[in-house]
């Protein structure tokens, strides 16, 4: 055989490859073992720039799809907005001359992003939203997890999507370094990535801003620049883009963005008008529009607009029923209406038919598991999205002057306690709810129970703390239980009461959520009977409500068993029990009117004689004659004529309704009241308008009447 230098040697071609320097030009056989290489590497330096991209697509389809997410309606933004890191990605593993050290770099972030993603899908399991920046410098989300066992199930439920999440990260360790040239970028190269990468990140914002003029909830506008919808950004912009909102949020802050609405309000009834000259208006002395104008801030000028345009609400034929009384107020842990069952918890069930019985009453899940039920609840405002609200507003000393317990201090209430049977300071609660003029007392801080076991105890929670205040002449009372929490098949006091569900025809899981309620429904039996006995039992109002529904029952269906049927995972599976019962209630009073957690503090106002603005809460008096609106952390809501699924954009009309609604005007509602309970716990607001010496002058004249009562 004769090759192309006229010889029969390979030894001599490969001497013109190995043995001899190189060749400019004019020697084909050179040529053609260079151009194969130079070919080679090219394309490896292109998969490298492809890597990070293709990587982070990885990550976000697998995260939505395990997370049940709509795929292909976010792929475009999620891809677009992904740019900008990738490039920063690439950058970082390409600085160093030695390959050796960017292939490491590389490395270490694709394991970064594997777990991180990993946490996510995990937490959103669980909790049914993500990891905010917040939460973890908090140790929130380390909190979260303070169970194996929750982890465990979680992991298990998702195994197939977890294990894809590792795939590329596998890949990258054993294929790297053949595939993928991770030399240092030149600085042109640099500046072209860079380049490319701002051009994507404008025209994506750009695109976004299209729709500004859309009340619709789940807008790209109001998605991108508005209050930070967690789950919905990160379906349709990618868990980068949220990460990023949430830290842009934190660190600049947000937008005064409080939309006034273009149509008027509809025409009230000549009867309605009457009504209300013969009513009070549950107001105080404030004059927003001489404040709107007196300020330079923006967001406090527009807050002070939408007060003094606020209808409010008005004194009705509860208002005061229960004036003077003692307050206890109780969130039970994952409590639902499922929970009450005359055989099972008797007592619950006798205070919920003796009660008032809220028919149609809805408990929001919110971004924060229960310390944002907790804030819902007490505040009467909704939680702001990617912090815990309640820990931030101890931090920043926040004002809360409506709360319960800071209306029963000035009122001149003998005892006012709070109780918590599990760590004292988890989700920051020493410090919350003394700022909301508690007297604090849980495990490690006053309270001990006497066993260690979790989940602790509502029963004997509630033994070692009724002597603190059953013969305290007044008393304003609240306890935050925990025997109902998840975990129904470790769980301590499912175990406890194991034997008295044995023989229902549920699940194991669902059977643990009833026999952990029999451990709350002993609390209340014990409660009541001691109120009796001490004479307080008729003029003590007691006041019981969940801070979620019980959401750990979601992996296995478990709501949806205790129904009879499917649950609707829009509006449904939000619709719970509210619990006001008090012994001096002579019959039952049956509330048909759509209500949800965020009514009960003003509603409990109300009916406590308390003053208050009603135009300064999220949520309104349940009797107090404004139009009943229920909203979700998803946008969604529910009004007096209808309801609207934010995810869907579909409205359903109540059969029956009497009234059509307008469904960019309750849009902008909607939109408008997370947005100002955001302004009130960032700005401080009820301090700025000097609403607690207000209220300070006011309680003093109460307090005297109640003293002169009682004498």
């Amino acid at each position: 055989m004769t090759y192309s230098d006229g010889t029969n040697s390979g030894f001599s071609r490969r001497n013109h490859y190995v043995g001899q320097p190189a060749v400019k030009g004019g020697s084909s056989n050179f040529n053609y073992y260079r151009k194969p290489e130079k070919s080679h590497g090219f394309a490896k330096r292109i998969a490298f720039f492809a890597y990070f991209p293709l990587l982070i697509l990885w990550l976000e389809t697998d995260l939505k799809f395990a997370s049940g997410f709509d795929v292909l309606g976010g792929f475009a933004f999620t891809f677009l907005f992904t740019i900008v890191l990738s490039a920063v990605l690439v950058l970082l593993c390409s600085f160093s001359k030695r390959r050796g050290v960017n292939r490491g770099i590389a490395t270490v972030l694709t394991a970064v992003l594997t777990i991180w993603y990993g946490v996510q899908m995990i937490y959103y399991n669980v909790f049914g939203t993500m990891v905010v920046v917040s939460s973890v410098t908090n140790g929130g989300a380390g909190q979260a997890f303070n169970s194996i066992d929750m982890i465990m199930t979680a992991i298990t439920s998702r195994i197939v999507f977890v294990v894809l999440l590792f795939v590329p990260l596998a890949f990258f360790i054993i294929f790297g370094g053949k595939l993928f040239d991770f030399s240092k970028v030149k600085l042109k190269g640099k500046l072209i990535v860079l380049l490319i990468a701002v051009v994507f990140q404008i025209g994506t914002v750009l695109a976004v801003g299209i729709d500004r003029d859309s009340s619709d909830t789940k807008s790209n506008y109001n998605l991108y620049y508005g209050e930070l919808q967690q789950v919905a950004v990160c379906e349709r912009y990618g868990l980068y883009t949220m990460q990023r909102l949430d830290i842009s949020r934190l660190m600049f802050g947000y937008k005064a963005n409080i939309r006034t609405n273009s149509k008027p309000k509809n025409k009230e009834s000549t009867a309605d008008e009457i009504t209300k000259t013969e009513q009070e208006a549950q107001i105080m002395s404030a004059d927003f529009s001489k404040l709107a104008k007196s300020t330079n801030n923006d967001e406090l000028k527009s807050l002070y607009e939408y007060f003094d345009s606020e209808e409010p609400s008005y004194t009705n034929e509860y208002t005061g029923m229960f004036k003077g009384y003692n307050i206890i107020f109780i969130t039970a842990e994952s409590f639902s209406q499922y929970a009450i069952d005359k055989d099972l918890t008797p007592t619950l069930c006798k205070m919920y038919n003796e009660g008032f019985q809220f028919e149609n009453y809805y408990s929001p899940a919110w971004g924060v598991s229960t310390t944002d039920g907790e804030y819902a609840n007490l505040t009467g405002l909704i939680p702001k999205s990617g912090v815990w609200s309640f820990s931030k507003s101890a931090e920043n000393n926040v004002s809360f002057p409506f709360t319960l317990g800071e209306q029963s201090r000035k009122l001149g209430y003998k005892t006012v306690n709070a109780y918590h049977n599990h760590t004292y300071d988890y989700y920051d609660r020493d410090k919350y709810l003394t700022n909301i003029g508690y007297d604090y007392s849980a495990i490690g801080k006053g309270l001990d129970l006497g066993e260690n076991v979790w989940p602790n105890s509502d029963l004997k929670m509630m033994q070692k703390t009724v002597d603190d205040y059953i013969n305290s002449d007044s008393f304003s009372v609240y306890y935050m239980t925990v025997s109902g929490h998840g975990g129904y098949s470790y769980n301590t006091m499912s175990e406890r009461n194991a034997d008295l569900v044995k023989d229902l025809k549920y699940s194991d899981e669902v059977k643990g959520y009833l026999a952990a309620n029999i451990e709350l429904d002993k609390a209340m039996e014990y409660l009541l009977a001691r109120l009796e006995k001490a004479g307080k039992l008729d003029n003590t109002l007691i006041c019981l409500t969940d801070d979620h529904y019980p959401y750990s029952l979601d992996e296995f269906d478990g709501v949806s068993e205790l129904a009879g049927h499917k649950v609707d995972t829009t509006f449904e599976q939000y619709k719970n029990a509210w619990l006001l019962w008090s012994g001096s209630m002579k019959k039952p009073v049956k509330v048909n009117t759509y209500c949800s957690s965020l009514d009960i503090l003003p509603t409990l106002s109300n009916m406590l004689g308390l003053e208050y603005d009603s135009r300064m809460l999220a949520g309104t008096d349940v009797f107090g004659n404004k139009e009943p609106f229920v909203v979700f952390a998803d946008r969604s809501w529910i009004s007096q004529n209808g309801k609207y699924n934010a995810s869907t954009g579909e409205y359903t009309a109540f059969k029956g309704a009497k009234g059509k609604d307008d469904i960019d005007e309750l849009n902008n509602r909607c939109n408008n009241l997370f947005t100002v309970s955001r302004m009130i716990l960032d700005n401080n607001v009820y301090a700025e308008l000097s609403v607690i010496p207000m209220l300070r002058e006011s309680s003093l004249m109460l307090k005297f009447a109640l003293t002169a009562r009682r004498k």
